[in-house]
């Protein structure tokens, strides 16, 4: 206990005589843990609207007429069996072209022209668990993608009952492949700002022993172990570089009030971060901070306690 606290006087012994490289250190770690932690919460911004696009992209299963509601629960029961089925809804006639009114009420040529309870089927409309799980849908109604002699595509199935599937393989690949490319990119901008926060407080911390080189030196001169120097400093780092995720957690939820809050209103349209997401973000800005100090001060040290 004694000796823990010799570390901790050292410690602050340290800050006070380098007021001016500690502030440098925590200053750069701030700046990158700020950024690390911004990165974090643009991969749940990209996640949140990844969901919500992906949630409201149906699968429609178009059924030959006339349906009769025996087809319609087999074929439910069918679908709802498959993994990758969320929920299924049974449209008829009537509602579906209840919808296409809305769709096309500023288009009244289609209006007058379409026959609607001619043209469009009933239909199953099949909500996804998961994007990239479509061709589980297919498989299970016995579908495969057939090419028109005119090169136009789309689903022929061997399930009795079914008219044919809306095929949104290509948008839901895309969609998943416009995500993973997001989520690596902010991976690979979370990992670099936590190399050069590593870079920047290792920097400081040697120029700070570079300033106390004598008083190591005297150390080492009267017996102490590298340990001995080494902890006060690993604990000065520490102290500066939580201090510096104190503050960029606090950064974030001034950003969060001031940035995304006001964007509520101009696109009320679009999923937006929630206090919520800044307090899941913080513990890993804390562990982001923790190994920034240990590995900054290791490799920042090495130089000197090689006598």
């Amino acid at each position: 206990m004694a000796r823990l606290e010799q570390f901790f006087r050292e410690t602050a012994s340290g800050l006070r005589r380098n007021g001016v490289v500690a502030f440098a250190a925590m200053s750069t770690s701030f700046i990158a843990l700020f950024l690390f932690g911004l990165s974090l919460l643009i991969a749940r911004e990209f996640a949140l609207v990844t969901r919500v696009l992906t949630g409201n992209v149906e699968v429609q299963v178009y059924l030959t007429d006339p349906a009769t509601e025996s087809t319609v629960a087999r074929l439910t029961q069918t679908l709802q069996r498959v993994p990758a089925v969320a929920n299924v809804e049974f449209w008829d006639k009537e509602r579906s072209c209840e919808q296409f009114e809305i769709l096309f009420a500023n288009q009244p040529v289609f209006l007058e022209n379409v026959d609607c309870m001619k043209v469009i089927p009933t239909s199953l409309r099949v909500n996804l668990s998961e994007v990239t799980d479509f061709r589980q849908i297919t498989a299970a109604l016995g579908c495969e993608l057939v090419t028109e002699p005119d090169g136009d595509q789309h689903q022929q199935c061997l399930e009795p009952g079914v008219r044919s599937v809306a095929d949104y393989q290509k948008l839901l690949d895309r969609l998943d492949a416009l995500t993973r490319v997001l989520s690596l990119s902010v991976f690979g901008i979370a990992v670099l700002m936590l190399a050069s926060a590593i870079g920047l407080v290792a920097n400081t911390l040697r120029m700070g022993m570079f300033a106390r080189r004598k008083e190591i030196g005297i150390m080492r001169l009267v017996g102490a172990t590298n340990w001995r120097i080494r902890v006060p400093f690993l604990i000065e780092g520490l102290v500066e570089a939580m201090l510096g995720a104190a503050t960029a957690i606090a950064g974030l939820f001034l950003v969060k009030v001031f940035v995304v809050d006001n964007l509520r209103g101009t696109a009320p349209w679009l999923p937006l971060i929630k206090n919520s997401d800044v307090v899941v973000v913080t513990p890993w800005i804390l562990i982001a901070a923790a190994l920034v100090a240990i590995v900054a001060g290791t490799i920042g040290m090495r130089r000197f306690l090689d006598v």
